[in-house]
């Protein structure tokens, strides 16, 4: 009996969700209550709920109260969980999907509130268009010429009057002056210190020239691009006119690795980075545009290790002597010297003749080596 009841209930239950609500009849010709006002405007009516959506969410419902009522008394459980839960989601049915309806009416309120920021913004750029082009159009307008119809008249009405020829009297001709053009204006450029050329003629600039603002005619830098690409990679720089340094970018890092140094037009120094770390691990030192000594450091320990000397009185580059620091402590340990560019006698310190035992790097039997007790003499 009990059985066949919740059967019976479960099938009304279900008739009952399926159903549509009916809207109130009203006779015809008869007007709603409250009395509509024609001039209001029409509030958003919320969407009606079918019966197929109130039956899906009594369902959902019923099965979620399945669940809990399994979990808690079995399969008895189980059975009331469905009933409630499809109460509860036939009572809840309406202000579940009312709140679904409100999200979405709110959502697309944020979306026309955003589409109608987007309008504005655009029409305000219009409007920031139309301002420039019309500023635009006036300036072109203001700086056009004369229309030439008019100067023509003003010339004629200064022109002398001519007479008309009597017989076959010859008409002396008259030499009218020419109106006065005006100059021709030349587009300010937006440095007036700064000189750009393409000297290669390849359209891409390839050197700049920097001019001293005080005084037009005086450089005060130079950038060039020796590659023609575009790209600065060497930099020049003056002082009273005269060239005082280059730095020059040779391996296309965009920063320079080897300094030039200059005084009176001519070379006296230059240094490398020839690690790309950022310290000079080159020097070379000139007289009379001759090198004259070179520093290296081959460890990479930021200090010199290897010197050698050359012959300023003689044209090339003619070796006459190097010193080896062996162990890094700044200090010569070996040292070789040369007559006409070829090895005359080596001189090794007590540390260094050590250093070159433990290494068997003897650069030449021990017979010929000698050992010294004053470095450098």
């Amino acid at each position: 009996m009990k059985k066949r009841f919740g059967l019976n209930f479960l099938a009304l239950v279900v008739a009952i969700s399926a159903c549509d609500p009916v809207p109130v009849q009203y006779p015809p010709g008869s007007a709603q209550y409250p009395y509509p006002n024609p001039n209001a405007p029409a509030a958003p009516q919320a969407p009606q709920v079918s019966g197929s959506q109130r039956w899906q969410h009594a369902w959902t419902r019923a099965m979620e109260g399945v669940a809990m009522g399994g979990m808690i008394a079995g399969p008895y459980g189980a059975g009331g969980g469905l009933i409630l839960g499809l109460l509860t989601g036939l009572i809840t049915a309406d202000s579940h999907y009312g709140q679904v309806n409100r999200q979405i009416n709110s959502e697309q309120q944020k979306d026309q509130q955003l589409e109608a920021a987007i309008e504005q913004e655009l029409a305000r750029q219009r409007g920031f268009e139309n301002q420039i082009a019309e500023a635009t159009a006036t300036s072109s307008s203001v700086n056009q010429p004369p229309v030439q119809t008019a100067s023509r008249d003003r010339a004629a009405d200064r022109l002398p009057p001519v007479n008309k020829p009597q017989g076959n009297r010859p008409v002396e001709k008259m030499e009218v002056s020419s109106l006065p053009k005006p100059a021709a204006q030349t587009p300010p450029t937006p440095f007036k210190n700064v000189e750009v050329k393409d000297v290669n003629g390849d359209g891409i600039p390839d050197l700049w020239i920097y001019y001293n603002p005080k005084n037009p005619g005086e450089v005060m830098r130079q950038e060039e691009s020796t590659k023609g690409d575009g790209r600065v990679d060497t930099w020049s720089y003056f002082k009273d006119g005269q060239l005082i340094r280059r730095d020059v970018d040779t391996k296309g890092y965009g920063r320079p690795d080897t300094v030039f140094y200059y005084d009176n037009n001519m070379i006296v120094r230059e240094e490398r980075d020839e690690l790309g770390q950022g310290t000079i691990t080159y020097r070379a030192t000139y007289q009379n545009n001759r090198i004259a000594k070179v520093e290296k450091d081959t460890s990479g320990s930021g200090r010199p290790d290897f010197w050698i000397y050359y012959d300023v009185t003689r044209d090339g580059e003619v070796i006459v002597k190097e010193e080896r620091d062996l162990n890094g402590d700044g200090v010569a340990d070996l040292w070789s010297y040369y007559d006409n560019g070829r090895l005359a006698r080596r001189d090794v310190s007590a540390v260094g003749l050590e250093i070159l035992s433990k290494q068997e790097k003897l650069p030449a039997p021990a017979a010929e080596i000698t050992r010294v007790s004053n470095p450098g003499s």
